[in-house]
């Protein structure tokens, strides 16, 4: 058992797969999880050699194994010859993995990623270990690939003991794939949620404006660059765009500082790359936006504007509508529509509305510390061990 503080006592064993170490939100979650493990003993499993960088893993080294080799990103996407590619990779890993020590001795699988479930999934085959298939993104080529896409509805999903989804709207794009023995939970990442969130300040006038988000086209960066400068272009507000370009996505960085020069805000917009104290940027914003241009699973993004108290504005589709009231605790904006989220920016310049939003969000629907989150995981990996 990882956390020392735990007053539950251990009868199972969790290898939880990830397929990579990049600072992603799954990534960033599992590690979370992992730290605050309450009633199982957690193992995480990674490709790649031993003096690898482990990324967001690096404080859970002691519970670290390195398994295979490491899987290339996007190649579900791909030609016919990345695909061929990739197929190989995934065969290859399950052989690695089958003979991973941590792997025979443990009670649950728990897949973090789509591409460990599926060499999770396989891994599993004639043998007696319990599968818990987690579920952040939505079950959709738009999201994994056509071949990533199939290969989950149809291997995947249908072999899960156990299925963890991070919102309602993720699970409905899977249901119909999942056996109805399966156990199945919506539980939020934990996001680094504090059980003692500061006081909220709201400032007289907006002076920042931030999103935390990897930069990637569907995370909606250039549409909020492009509301902000309708909105905010020409004055001393500040746009703060903390994270880094992540799964190749460097050109897009490059895109969308080129689309600011253009609009005139360039010297009005804070890149800061990936941050790892994300609370302390949070805390200091007056408006927080999440502007996914498809819809998103959830975003811990969210939860931890809400957590922090802070004035939210969200696109209108995905998980985060099923914790954003509009008007009570943040405002909805149509997807993908500059000028809805430009009127929403102005309609944050009044004080009063600010204020209001502020204090719902602990009023509206409270968002779980991760302390909260890992007991649910632990619940629904004990209902699994049960059946």
């Amino acid at each position: 058992m990882f956390n020392s503080k735990s007053e539950l006592t251990l009868n199972y064993k969790v290898l939880h797969l990830d397929h990579t170490t990049a600072l992603g939100g799954a990534e960033l979650a599992l590690a979370r999880l992992c730290k605050m493990s309450n009633g199982w003993e957690p193992t995480i499993a990674l490709p790649g050699k031993n003096d690898q960088d482990l990324g967001p893993f690096e404080s859970l080294e002691p519970i670290v194994v390195r398994v295979g080799e490491p899987q290339l990103s996007g190649a579900s996407r791909s030609g016919i010859n990345s695909i061929v590619g990739f197929i190989i990779r995934i065969l290859e890993q399950v052989w690695h993995l089958r003979r991973e020590h941590s792997f025979k001795n443990a009670d649950i699988i728990h897949t973090n990623t789509s591409r460990s479930g599926l060499y999770g999934a396989l891994s599993v085959l004639l043998s007696r270990k319990r599968l818990v298939v987690h579920l952040r993104d939505m079950v959709t080529r738009e999201s994994l690939g056509t071949m990533g896409s199939l290969l989950f509805k149809s291997i995947v999903l249908p072999r899960a003991n156990g299925v963890i989804a991070n919102s309602e709207a993720t699970l409905a794009t899977a249901t119909k794939y999942i056996r109805s023995s399966a156990s199945i939970a919506v539980i939020p990442s934990p996001a680094g949620i504090r059980s003692d969130p500061k006081p909220t300040t709201i400032r007289d006038s907006v002076d920042k404006i931030g999103m935390v988000a990897r930069i990637d086209p569907w995370k909606g960066q250039e549409l909020l660059i492009e509301a902000f400068a309708r909105s905010f272009g020409g004055s001393a507000t500040r746009l703060v765009l903390a994270g880094a370009p992540a799964f190749g996505h460097e050109e897009y960085l490059s895109a969308i500082t080129q689309k600011a020069e253009v609009l005139g805000i360039a010297s009005q917009i804070d890149f800061l790359g990936h941050v790892n104290d994300v609370n302390s940027i949070i805390d200091d914003l007056d408006i927080c936006v999440q502007a996914s241009i498809r819809p998103e699973p959830l975003g811990q993004n969210v939860l931890q504007y809400l957590a922090a108290g802070k004035p939210v504005i969200s696109a209108d589709q995905g998980g985060p509508t099923e914790w954003i009231i509009h008007g009570e605790n943040g405002l909805l904006f149509k997807a993908g529509d500059v000028e809805s989220l430009a009127s929403n920016l102005k309609a944050m310049r009044s004080k009063s509305v600010r204020e209001k939003l502020a204090s719902g969000t602990t009023r509206v629907k409270p968002v779980p510390t991760d302390e909260m989150v890992a007991r649910m995981h632990a619940d629904l990996f004990s209902e699994v061990i049960k059946k």
